[in-house]
């Protein structure tokens, strides 16, 4: 043996070898090339490799892969050796060799294809290690779809063959998809996410590619000419999944979904940052689920930043500044609260509340701003209270992001004590959409509230879908009507009469105080006491007013004059 595999031809067939190869399929062209070397000298006439292991969890019948990597033309005897070793995941990798024709191998050949045998397998069984080595740093290991290095390889092969513009990206999200993953568990949400990519991966092409950002979140390039067939496939993916208790169910997935149509000069990093601007505006938006890039996106997004990083020397220059709305009893037209609502005077500017409040709320900052208006307003009515001016309650907004705090009540509480407020001068208000996305939390937080005395109102009450759920089971004392229910009130609207009337009906036989806001018209205000609406707020009576005047109206008139 060692004669014949200790020889120059030996040398050269491992020379071959050593250069690296990732992948069965590549160690399999090696091969090819290195057997030549010795086949004179052992009197091989062909040779057989074959890989029998499991490929994935999925999918535990594995793959087999066969390849004939030597086999002369002349032929060969069929008085094979076979050569069996096993593999990591209790698989195997089987050799048969055969011996040329009319030739029959003595002892020290056999052991000498033994000895090239394992030879083979440990070439072998380095390559595959390396290929999914270099495969899992471009692939995600929870669906087995490319990650974002494989995604962005692709695309820059793309590039380089100047094929890129051919295709268009898409920046893919799950909609409600935490829900599912709570309803069913993270097991069964991991399996329907692996479902998914599957399904996804086997309508694209080959020449397509579906890449997992993390969670729910994916992108994709597809081919322009496919994009309405991909699209509708996309808009609802139905997957089976078994559940924890046995059962099977029916998920009807949809998504949305950011677009961006590549150019010719465009790169992958152009691709990434347009569809990622693209389905940040599809996901904020109530009506479309997919949407396209266009350049004044990038310049909002632009905007969206520059508010983000200024926005903390803004809170430390105190440039937010606090308006009071007053609110009034429609029986008397009596100040009877008011609601806090903020103001960024930058440069002299004013700079409006729909251009900053949505970029703090996405990005959390908006926590901070709500605290920094609670604080001035807990400062104002301790110095009301100082100068013997008796206020009225002075409801603040707070965002639904503040429901992930956990300590929120506490830290209401804290500065109420810091600065020696009575609770009935606070109305907390929070937006309807947040007992929609957590129920559970927001209604903790309302029952703390109220074992502290303290009043809780939802605002927007309407604009949602679960106006009948909170009625019924959240016990807010204020609900506050939607300005939209109003829109139509002077054209006499019946079904919208119909709809306010019965709302406020429901909320006063539920013992809640009704508000309605944005009354701009006396028919308004008329209709509003019509149905029993006790309390309004709007421009019919006051704008939102700055601290001096709103102490005005504190210390002298509180009753408004409104014609009729």
């Amino acid at each position: 043996m060692e004669q014949l595999l200790c020889s120059k031809g030996f040398s050269q067939f491992y020379d071959v070898l050593q250069e690296e190869a990732y992948g069965i399929e590549a160690v399999d062209i090696q091969m090819k090339k290195a057997l030549p070397f010795v086949a004179d000298e052992i009197h091989l006439g062909r040779m057989i490799t074959e890989l029998f292991a499991p490929s994935s969890v999925y999918d535990p019948k594995g793959k087999e892969i066969c390849t004939e990597i030597f086999c002369l033309p002349d032929g060969y005897e069929n008085t094979p050796q076979i050569e069996s070793f096993q593999t990591a995941e209790n698989g195997k990798v089987i050799i048969t060799a055969y011996p040329r024709k009319g030739y029959v191998w003595n002892e020290a050949e056999r052991k000498a294809i033994h000895f090239l045998a394992q030879n083979i397998y440990c070439v072998c069984g380095r390559a595959r290690l390396m290929g999914l080595m270099r495969q899992a740093t471009v692939t995600d290991s929870m669906t087995g779809v490319a990650n974002t290095d494989g995604f962005m390889q692709f695309g820059g092969r793309l590039q380089a063959m100047g094929q890129l513009s051919q295709y268009e990206g898409l920046f893919i999200n799950i909609k409600n998809f935490k829900y599912i993953n709570q309803s069913v568990g993270a097991r069964v949400g991991d399996k329907i996410l692996f479902l998914y990519c599957q399904r996804i991966s086997e309508f694209l092409s080959s020449d397509e590619i579906l890449a997992r950002l993390g969670g729910d979140n994916f992108v994709a390039l597809i081919k322009k000419e496919r994009q309405d067939e991909i699209l509708s496939f996309l808009s609802d993916v139905q997957i089976e999944a078994e559940l924890d208790s046995g059962d099977s169910q029916i998920f009807h997935l949809r998504a949305k979904i950011g677009i961006y149509l590549t150019g010719e000069e465009d790169t992958m990093g152009q691709v990434m940052n347009g569809v990622t601007v693209a389905y940040n505006m599809a996901k904020h938006s109530v009506n479309h689920d997919f949407v396209w890039f266009r350049p004044q996106m990038m310049e909002q997004t632009m905007h969206d930043k520059e508010i983000s990083i200024i926005f903390p020397q803004a809170i430390e220059n105190e440039e937010f500044i606090v308006y009071y709305q007053p609110k009034v009893t429609l029986s008397d037209n009596r100040l009877c609260g008011c609601e806090a609502l903020v103001r960024w005077i930058r440069e002299g500017k004013v700079v409006p509340p729909m251009e900053f409040i949505p970029v703090l709320e996405r990005e959390g900052s908006v926590c901070d701003l709500d605290f920094y208006v609670f604080e001035h307003v807990c400062r104002d009515i301790r110095k009301w209270l100082d100068q013997n001016m008796e206020p009225v309650r002075v409801s603040v907004n707070f965002s639904k992001v503040h429901l992930h705090n956990q300590k929120l009540a506490e830290d209401i509480l804290r500065i109420l004590k810091r600065y020696d407020i009575d609770s009935t001068y606070i109305e907390i208000e929070l937006t309807e959409m947040s007992g929609y996305e957590d129920f559970e939390a927001l209604s903790e937080f309302v029952k703390c509230m109220k074992e502290n005395g303290i009043h809780t109102s939802i605002d927007d009450f309407g604009t949602g879908y679960s106006s009948l759920n909170l009625l019924k089971d959240l016990n807010v004392d204020v609900i506050k009507l939607d300005r939209s229910f109003l829109n139509h009130i002077e054209q006499r609207n019946k079904p919208d009469e119909i709809v306010i009337k019965n709302i406020v009906h429901m909320i006063n036989e539920l013992n809640m105080e009704v508000i309605a806001e944005g009354v701009e018209t006396s028919e308004q205000m008329e209709f509003l006491k019509d149905v029993n609406c006790h309390m309004a707020q709007g421009f019919l009576f006051d704008k939102p007013l700055p601290l001096d005047d709103y102490e005005s109206r504190l210390t002298n008139d509180r009753v408004y004059e409104v014609q009729i």
